[in-house]
This record gives structure tokens, sequence and C-alpha cells, in this order.
């Protein structure tokens, strides 16, 4: 790392260290990463919720996975932590994932209850407000990602071969530690896949991501009872809507910021609500037939529902009409994760 010494208009370089001679664990990392993670999230350019650390991934086996957070998808992501370099990193990461897979979704809201000493139902919220859809939308998928001073030859080959041939979603984040002034400065480089491949790679992967049951929007219809949802996702599409067909969910955003997500389910519409605006609760229930709202994520969100053609009609009056330039609260997530 290099200091821009603006005075003498030169570059310094700071002295380099190792997290052994700088008396850094890997439990240190650990603790600084789940304090912190949206700095650390910016830093590697993902957006992660941190679900719980020194997480047992199966009963089986005492090992546990450093990290256990979710993406913005519902991605499972398992990160594993590195003082110096470890040949069997990558091992130990495919074998979690393989035993995560087996998770249902209410396990990951007690292991972020359990972690953060919150209520099951704000654990729910939380991680519901993430992904923008309810919890039963996490963990249809798994990916890795290893951070550590240096990767052996061996396992970068390792974690190309998985990702080229078998598509396992693996990134490799090396650390390296500076010192001056009594100040320790880290930085995190992307060594695989190459930064600009992974940027192309994850946005395909995004865009061409469909649920295992269904091949298009056709296929995901079929399983669809009231015909006032298949209708609004029709109506969805034809308009150009933003959605994902994985979850069958179409995307409003207001401000552009997403402010709505309509998770189709065969007899009706879960609507979640990020934010809040003043007297939300009565302006859904006069609105529509049958909403049974309800405050989550702290207070700081809604969830209702939708059943008939009039109240798909009310809601897209709202978010195209009445709500374009309603000012909505932000949550804090910080806030909400120390209440």
């Amino acid at each position: 790392m290099l200091r821009i010494d603006r005075a003498g208009k030169k570059l310094v370089r700071l002295t380099k260290s190792t997290f052994v001679d700088a008396d850094h664990w890997e439990r240190d990392l650990q603790a600084m990463i789940c304090t912190d993670p949206d700095s650390f999230c910016e830093e590697i350019g993902e957006n992660l919720w941190v679900i719980g650390q020194e997480v047992r991934p199966s009963e089986a086996v005492p090992d546990r996975i450093d990290i256990l957070a979710t993406d913005e998808d519902g991605t499972t992501v398992v990160i594993e932590l590195k003082r110096g370099t470890h040949k069997l990193q990558l091992l130990q990461a495919i074998s979690y994932a393989g035993m995560i897979s087996k998770w249902p979704s209410d396990r990951f809201v007690q292991t972020l209850a359990t972690n953060y000493k919150q209520s099951y139902d704000d654990a729910r919220a939380d991680i519901e407000e993430h992904v923008g859809s309810d919890v039963s939308a996490i963990n249809q998928d798994q990916r890795i990602i290893l951070v550590a001073e240096d990767f052996d030859p061996a396992l970068l080959i390792a974690a190309e071969w998985l990702h080229e041939i078998f598509e396992v979603d693996i990134r490799c984040y090396r650390l390296s530690l500076s010192q001056e002034g009594g100040n320790d400065y880290l930085t995190c480089t992307c060594v695989y896949p190459p930064i600009e491949i992974a940027a192309l790679t994850r946005g395909s992967e995004k865009a061409g991501r469909t649920s295992a049951s269904w091949k298009d929007w056709d296929d995901a219809l079929k399983a669809i009872e009231n015909p006032a949802v298949s209708d609004f996702i029709r109506a969805a599409l034809a308009s150009n809507q933003e959605t994902r067909l994985y979850r069958r969910q179409v995307i409003y955003r207001i401000g552009g910021k997403r402010r709505f997500w309509v998770t189709c389910r065969p007899a009706f519409g879960y609507v979640w609500q990020l934010g809040r605006f003043d007297v939300d609760e009565q302006f859904w229930e006069t609105r529509l037939s049958a909403p049974n709202v309800k405050e989550v994520n702290d207070k700081r969100g809604l969830r209702f529902y939708l059943r008939t053609a009039a109240d798909f009609d009310a809601f897209n009056r709202a978010v195209g009409d009445d709500l374009v330039l309603t000012e909505f609260s932000e949550p804090d997530q910080l806030e909400v994760r120390g209440a």
C-alpha cells in the first residue's frame, strides 16, 4: 500500500506485515467483520446479511463455519477465513456448503436469533427484509467466499475447475496488511475469478437464474390457482416490470429504491413493503379487501396480502400513482440489529 505525500509530492510505501507479526488471529478478523459487516462487504463488492459466526453446519460434525450469511437473492454464503494459507480451506468450505444445503429455512431464522439475541419473529423479519421475500425463499443455492493472506496454487486450480466445469460459485480474496504510525491497514483483493470476470459471471448468473421448478413464466403460471394472480403477473410482464422468475416475484421501485416486492403464491400475492410512510397501515386497509396488514422488522416495514382482481388493481394504482411522490422512512439495519 502506498501513501500519497502531498507536501513532498511523492509516494511512501507503508510497511508490510503479516497477521502473525501483527498479532491478529482468525477470530480477530472474524469478530471485526461481524461487528461491521457493511464495511467488509463494501470492500469486496458484496451485499450480505450475516446470519451468524462459528455456526455448526451439522450435528454430525464438531466443525463450525467461520461466518454464515445470505445475499440479497437469498443464496446462502459460506465464508471461511484463514490467517496465512491453508490447502484444505476450500475442502472445508465445500463440505460446509453441502451440509448447509440441507437446512430448512426456519433453522436460518433460529441461528440469527440465537447469534444476535433476537426474538424469532424479529430475526425472521430481518432476513425477509434483506431478501425482499418471505424466508422460504432463502437457501435455494449456496456459494463460497474464501478469505486468506495467500492461496496455495492447488486451491486456486481446484476453485477454477469447480467454477468452470460444475458452476460452483467460489470467490477467493487475498488479504494484505500494512502498518504506519501504530495503525494497521487492510486491503482485500479478489484473486479468483479475476474481478472483471467475477462481475460478468455474477451478472449473467442473476439474469439467467431460474427456479429449478420453472423454466419460464408460462411454466411458473401453471401452479397459480387464483386467476387474479395470473392476470397480475401477465400485466407486469407486458409492461416490462422488474421481476424475478425463480421466486415468482414482481418488484416495484419508488424514487429509484426498491420499496415493494410481490411474491405470487397459488392463491394470493404476498407483499413486502420496505420502509414506512404516514398512516400506511390505514392506507392499505382502506384500499384492499382483506390485506391482514402486519408491521415487521421492528415496525420499519409492512407485509400484507392481495387476493382479488380489485386488490391487484388498487395496489398497481397506489405504486404507480398515489405513492410516486411519497416520502418513505429509511430502515437502519444496524439499529435494528442492536434492538
